[in-house]
C-alpha cells in the first residue's frame, strides 16, 4: 500500500503549490520531503554518532572495531536519510496531452535511388513508420501522433500503404503554414518532417520560419542518391518579323553528374512526334544553364504545340524507345544513366497569330511606292493591302457647248436630288484598290471610327495634311492611341511640310519634332541602319551583322530625303541617311503612342531600291516591305482577344481571360463568352466565362488542368443581339511531373534552415530512436511534474538492516557483545 500510494498520491503533491511551500529543494533535482524534521534528524543523527565513537572508543581499537563504527554510522545515515523523505523531482510530456505531427512528402521526387540500387528515400520512409514495433509506438505512448502527407495539397494520412509518391508538386512552405494555421489553437511539441526539401512553390528563400510556432525536425536518409541528370530547366519563345526566322525557341539545359558529356536536343511536332530540327551540345559543369536555339517557321499560323526533348548520346536508344506517339519522353521504358528521365522533355505552347490584316494605304500622287508594296505582300497571305490612290487634286472641267458650267460632275447629274451627294469638281480624284465590297472607301478616306477601325494599319505616302478634314485627323490619332494601330508616315514632296504639318495631329504623332532647316536637295543618300536598329529583328534582313553590313553596302543610293527635326524623347531612331558630305540624316524613326505605335521614313523614292536591286539580293525589297507592315500589325489588338495564364504559385488553377470590345474598340459587358476547352485526352469541355470586375470588357474563367499535355481553349463572343462579335484561340501547357525534378539533390541547406529557424534539429535516419528516446521535453508545451521517493525504496531498508546486522556480528565474533 505505500509503495502504490508513493506512485500515485506524490505526483499530485508534487504539483501541489502548498506541497511545494512544504518541501525543500537541493541541486540536482532532488527535494526534501520532510523539512520540519532536518533539525530533529541533525540532533538524534548527531547523539548517536557521539554514543557510537564514544562506545567504540572505550573498547578495543583494531580493524574490525573500526569496521564496525562504520557500518553502524551508515546504518544511522540511512535511517536518518528516511526519516526526511527526500526524493527526486523532474518535468515530464502529459501523456498524450501534446501532438506531435509527422508530414511526409509523397511526390515523385521521392522515388530516386542510387544506380543499381531499388530502396529509395520514399521506400525507406515506409519502412520506418510502417513497423509498429519501431519508434512510432514509442512516440504514440507519449504523445498524440498524427500523420500527414503532401504534394500539391496536405492531406492527412491513414497508413503506410496510402504512400504512393505520385505527386507532381511538393508545396513544402505551403503544407507547413497549412500545418501551423490548422493547429493554432493545439500544444504542439514539434513536426517530424520527412522530405527531399525541394519546394516547387520557389518561394521558400523569404519564409520566416520562425512563424509557424512549432520546432520541425526533418528526417534525412543516411546516404543520399548520386544523381546523373540532365533536365530541361525552362524554354522561351520568341517570334519576330524576320522572315528567315520567324520563331526562335531557345531551351535552357542544366545537367547534374554529366560534365562534358554529349548532348543531343530536339524539337519535336507534339502532335504526331516528327523532328523538327536537332542539334547536339557539350554540357558545362554541374548546375551550369546552357543555351539551345532553335530558329524555324511553322508550316501553318495559329495555336501549335512542340516538345523540346534533351538526352546524352548513351541514352539515345532508350529515349527513342520511351517516346510515345505524341512525343511524350515516359520514364521506366530502358535503363538509363540518368536518375529519370521525366525532366527531359518540355511541351511549349507556339501561337503564330493569323490574319487576315489589313492595311490602308494613301498616296497623294500616283508613284511607283504602292506598286512594289503590293508586290510585296502579295506573297504573304495574312496581309491584305488596300490602296487609295489620288490622282487628281480637283476633276479638270470641261464644257462643250454649254449655255454654263455646273460645279457638279455632268456624270451625276440628275441622280442625285441633293447637290452635296453628288461629286463636286474641286474634290480629289481618288481610286480605290484592293477594296472587298463595292461600297468599301467609296467616298474616300474614312470619316467614321467603325470604317477606320476595321484596318489595322495605315500607310500614309506623300500626302498633306490639308487633305484631311480636321476630323479625320483627330480620328488617326485616335485610331493609334485607342484602337492600338499601327501608323506608318513616309516622305514625299507633300509630307512632313514645316511647321504646318507640326501644327496638326499628324505632327504629334511623327516621331520627329518640326524641322528647322529647309528641304534638302536631290543627292546620293546611303542608307545605315543603327545599333537600336540591329537589336530589331524586322530590320535586319541578314542573320549576322557582318553580313548586313555588307548588304547595306551593296544596297543602292537614294536621292530624296525629307527635312525633319530632332528626335522626340522615347522614339528609336532606327536608321540614318548619308550625304556624300558625311553628313548624318534620319531615315527612319518609331515610337509608342497610347495603345499603339507610329513611324517616320522620310525617304521619299523608297521604291528606287525596287527598281535597282541586283539580282542576287531580288527579294531583299518585298522581304524589308513585308517585314516592316508585319511590325506596324504586329501588337495590333483585335475585338475578341484571350489570354490563359498558369498559376501554379497560388491553387494550380489555370485563368482564362477574354477581354471583348466593340467596333469603337471599347469594353462590352453584356456579351455572351462561351468557351471550349481541349484537354490532351478526352472529349472538349464547354465553359462560359463571366464579367470580371476588373476592367470594362473583361470576363474571367478558372481551369483546373490534370493530365499533363496540351490544352487548347477556343472562345466564341456573342453580342447581346446574338450576332457574333468574334472568336479567339489560345492554350497552354502543363508539364509531367511539373517543376518537381528541378532539382533532384536533396536540399539540406533549406532543411537546415528550416531547424534552425524554428528551433529543430536535422536527423539522420539512422539516429532516430536515440533522438525519440531523448526528445527534448523544455520545448514541450504540455508538461507534468514527476516524483521519485528516494527513501521509500527496500534497498535503503535492506542495507540499513544488513549494516547492523554485520556489526552486531563482528561485536559477536570478537567478543564485545
Amino acid at each position: 500500500m505505500m509503495s502504490l500510494w508513493a506512485h500515485i498520491a506524490l505526483p499530485h503533491l508534487a504539483m501541489n503549490p502548498l506541497f511545494a511551500q512544504q518541501t525543500y529543494e537541493l541541486p540536482g533535482d532532488i527535494v526534501i520531503g520532510a523539512p520540519d524534521w532536518i533539525l530533529p534528524t541533525l540532533v538524534v543523527g548527531v547523539g548517536c554518532t557521539l554514543l557510537v565513537v564514544w562506545n567504540y572508543a572505550s573498547s578495543r581499537r583494531d580493524r574490525w572495531s573500526i569496521l564496525g563504527a562504520v557500518l553502524k554510522l551508515a546504518a544511522i545515515a540511512l535511517l536518518a536519510v528516511c526519516m526526511l523523505q527526500p526524493m527526486r523531482r523532474g518535468q515530464r510530456p502529459r501523456p498524450r496531452a501534446n501532438l506531435l505531427p509527422i508530414v511526409i512528402d509523397d511526390s515523385r521526387s521521392m522515388n530516386l535511388a542510387n544506380p543499381g540500387k531499388s530502396e529509395t528515400w520514399h521506400g525507406q520512409i515506409k519502412t520506418l513508420i510502417g513497423d509498429p514495433q519501431r519508434w512510432p509506438t514509442q512516440l504514440g505512448q507519449t504523445f498524440d501522433v498524427r500523420t500527414y502527407a503532401f504534394d500539391s495539397r496536405l492531406r492527412e494520412l491513414d497508413s503506410a500503404d496510402d504512400l504512393v509518391a505520385t505527386g507532381d508538386d511538393s508545396r513544402l512552405s505551403q503544407s507547413l503554414s497549412e500545418l501551423s494555421q490548422r493547429l493554432a489553437e493545439r500544444p504542439v511539441a514539434g513536426v517530424i518532417l520527412m522530405s527531399d526539401g525541394n519546394d516547387t512553390q520557389k518561394i521558400s528563400e523569404v519564409n520566416d520560419w520562425s512563424s509557424l510556432g512549432f520546432p520541425v525536425y526533418p528526417i534525412l536518409p543516411a546516404e543520399s542518391p548520386a544523381i546523373h541528370d540532365l533536365r530541361i530547366v525552362d524554354t522561351s519563345v520568341r517570334q519576330t518579323n524576320f522572315e528567315t526566322s520567324p520563331i526562335t525557341l531557345n531551351a535552357t539545359l542544366a545537367a547534374v553528374g554529366m560534365s562534358q558529356r554529349v548532348a543531343t536536343i530536339q524539337l519535336r511536332e507534339d502532335l504526331t512526334g516528327r523532328v523538327v530540327a536537332e542539334k547536339t551540345h557539350v554540357l558545362g559543369e554541374d548546375d551550369e544553364n546552357q543555351t539551345v536555339s532553335f530558329q524555324f517557321r511553322p508550316d501553318e499560323s495559329g495555336l501549335q504545340f512542340y516538345r523540346v526533348v534533351a538526352f546524352s548520346e548513351a541514352d539515345r536508344d532508350v529515349v527513342s524507345g520511351a517516346i510515345s506517339a505524341s512525343g511524350q519522353v515516359e520514364s521506366g521504358a530502358g535503363i538509363s544513366s540518368e536518375s529519370t528521365l521525366l525532366n527531359n522533355s518540355k511541351i511549349v505552347a507556339v501561337h503564330r497569330d493569323s490574319g487576315p490584316y489589313r492595311v490602308l494605304y494613301l498616296s497623294g500622287r500616283a508613284n511607283w511606292e504602292y506598286k512594289f508594296l503590293n508586290r510585296a505582300l502579295a506573297s504573304d497571305a495574312e496581309v491584305q493591302l488596300v490602296g487609295l490612290l489620288r490622282i487628281a487634286k480637283k476633276e479638270a472641267k470641261f464644257s462643250f457647248r454649254d449655255r454654263g458650267v455646273s460645279d457638279t460632275n455632268p456624270l451625276f447629274q440628275g441622280v442625285a436630288d441633293d447637290p452635296d451627294a453628288a461629286e463636286q469638281y474641286d474634290e480629289p480624284v481618288i481610286i480605290r484598290l484592293g477594296v472587298k465590297e463595292s461600297e468599301e472607301l467609296s467616298k474616300g478616306f474614312p470619316k467614321t471610327a467603325d470604317e477606320l477601325f476595321a484596318y489595322h494599319a495605315i500607310i500614309l505616302d506623300d500626302i498633306e495634311p490639308d487633305f484631311f478634314t480636321q476630323d479625320q485627323m483627330l480620328l488617326i490619332r485616335q485610331f493609334v492611341s485607342a484602337r492600338g494601330g499601327g501608323l506608318l508616315m513616309l516622305g514625299g514632296q507633300e509630307s512632313f511640310d514645316g511647321k504646318r504639318f507640326a501644327d496638326t495631329p499628324l505632327g504629334a504623332l511623327s516621331p520627329f519634332y518640326e524641322a528647322t532647316s529647309p528641304q534638302h536637295k536631290p543627292s546620293e543618300f546611303g542608307l545605315s541602319i543603327s545599333r537600336e536598329g540591329l537589336l530589331q529583328p524586322w530590320m535586319r534582313l541578314r542573320e549576322t551583322e557582318v553580313a548586313e553590313t555588307e548588304r547595306l553596302r551593296e544596297m543602292p543610293a537614294f536621292q530624296s530625303v525629307n527635312s525633319v527635326g530632332s528626335l522626340k524623347p522615347g522614339a528609336m531612331q532606327l536608321a540614318t541617311v548619308t550625304t556624300p558630305e558625311s553628313d548624318t540624316l534620319p531615315a527612319l524613326a518609331a515610337q509608342r503612342f497610347g495603345k499603339g505605335r507610329s513611324a517616320a521614313m522620310p525617304i521619299a523614292d523608297f521604291w528606287r531600291w525596287s527598281m535597282r536591286r541586283s539580282e542576287k539580293s531580288a527579294d531583299d525589297p518585298e522581304q524589308a516591305w513585308r517585314q516592316i507592315v508585319r511590325w506596324l500589325v504586329s501588337e495590333v489588338p483585335r475585338r475578341v482577344q484571350m489570354e490563359c495564364k498558369d498559376q501554379q504559385d497560388t491553387n494550380g488553377s489555370v485563368a482564362i481571360s477574354v477581354n471583348v470590345l466593340d467596333d469603337s474598340f471599347l469594353g462590352v459587358d453584356n456579351a455572351t463568352v462561351s468557351l471550349t476547352i481541349t484537354p490532351p485526352s478526352g472529349e472538349p469541355l464547354l465553359l462560359r466565362a463571366d464579367a470580371s470586375g476588373d476592367a470594362a470588357g473583361v470576363y474571367a474563367c478558372d481551369y483546373w488542368p490534370r493530365d499533363p499535355g496540351a490544352y487548347r481553349v477556343n472562345a466564341s463572343v456573342d453580342a447581346p443581339d446574338g450576332s457574333l462579335i468574334g472568336r479567339a484561340e489560345s492554350g497552354w501547357t502543363k508539364q509531367k511531373g511539373g517543376a518537381e525534378y528541378d532539382r533532384l539533390a536533396i536540399n539540406r541547406e533549406l532543411l537546415n534552415q528550416i531547424a534552425q529557424q524554428s528551433g529543430g534539429k536535422v536527423i539522420d535516419a539512422d539516429s532516430v530512436e536515440s533522438f525519440i528516446s531523448r526528445l527534448p521535453s523544455d520545448k514541450i508545451p504540455q508538461t507534468e511534474y514527476w516524483v521519485y521517493p528516494i527513501w521509500h525504496r527496500p534497498w535503503i531498508m535492506m542495507l540499513a538492516i544488513a549494516c547492523l546486522c554485520t556489526e552486531w556480528g563482528l561485536r559477536r565474533w570478537r567478543g564485545l557483545a
